[in-house]
C-alpha cells in the first residue's frame, strides 16, 4: 500500500482549510464561485483540471491542452464525481484524493503512469454545469456566513423592510414568499432570474424558521 500517499493526505487533514470528508477524500477551496447549483450525477459539466502525483508529477491535464473538457460526475473516478457533486460554477477546488476513490489497485498503465495504490491531487475548477441542477444554498441569514454579497444585501434590507415588530415580521415575509411563489410559475423566465427567485424563497424561509424560534430579530 502507498505508505508516503496516507501520510500526504494525514497531514493535509491538519490544515486549517482543508476539509476532510467521511469518504476520505479532502479538498481545499481555492477559489469560491458565485453559482448557486450543484450538479447532479449525470449533469455534463465543463470543467478545467489537472491531476498530479503527490510528488508534483502531472499525468493529465486540460490546461495543457489549452482547452476545458466536458464530463459528468459518473463518468469520472470516485473522488472526483463527489467532489464535482458538492461545487457550484466558479468553484475551484484541490483535492487530495487517496488510491482507492482514485486509480486503486490497478494504477493507470498508459502514459503517464499512475502507480498502483497511489493517492493522488487534482485541481478541478467547475466552469459550467450544462444540464439538470440541484439548489447549493447553505447562506444562514442569521449569521450571514456562507452568504454571498447579494444575498447578504437581500437578507438586510428585507428584515428592514418586513419590520421589526415580532408579529408582523413573519406575517409580512410569508406573504411574500406566497407573492415570490407566484411569480415563479410563469414559466418563461430566465435560468438566472429563476434562480435569484428561488434564492430569495429560500432566504425568506430561513428567515422566517429563525423568526419563529425567536432568534433572528
Amino acid at each position: 500500500h502507498d505508505e508516503a500517499g496516507t501520510a500526504y493526505l494525514e497531514e493535509k487533514s491538519k490544515l486549517a482549510d482543508v476539509v476532510t470528508l467521511p469518504s476520505g477524500l479532502r479538498y481545499k477551496v481555492l477559489e469560491k464561485g458565485n453559482g448557486i447549483f450543484h450538479p447532479k450525477e449525470s449533469t455534463p459539466c465543463l470543467i478545467n483540471y489537472a491531476g498530479t502525483l503527490i510528488d508534483g508529477t502531472e499525468f493529465e491535464s486540460s490546461y495543457s491542452h489549452g482547452s476545458p473538457k466536458i464530463f459528468s460526475p459518473n463518468h469520472v473516478v470516485k473522488g472526483w464525481s463527489e467532489a464535482m457533486q458538492l461545487m457550484v460554477e466558479g468553484d475551484k477546488w484541490e483535492l487530495y484524493t487517496p488510491s482507492d476513490l482514485a486509480y486503486g489497485e490497478y494504477g493507470l498503465t498508459s502514459e503517464p503512469k499512475v502507480p498502483r495504490h497511489s493517492a493522488v491531487v487534482y485541481i478541478i475548477e467547475m466552469i459550467e454545469i450544462m444540464g439538470e441542477k440541484v439548489i447549493a444554498l447553505t447562506c444562514n441569514t442569521k449569521t450571514l456566513q456562507d452568504c454571498n454579497e447579494k444575498m447578504k444585501t437581500y437578507i438586510v434590507n428585507a428584515k428592514t423592510k418586513f419590520g421589526r415588530d415580532k408579529d408582523t415580521y413573519s406575517v409580512n415575509i410569508s406573504k411574500e414568499i406566497e407573492r415570490l411563489m407566484k411569480m415563479t410559475k410563469g414559466g418563461d423566465m430566465t435560468d438566472e432570474s429563476k434562480a435569484w427567485f428561488d434564492t430569495r424563497i429560500f432566504l425568506l424561509q430561513q428567515m422566517l424558521l429563525n423568526s419563529n424560534a425567536k432568534e433572528e430579530l
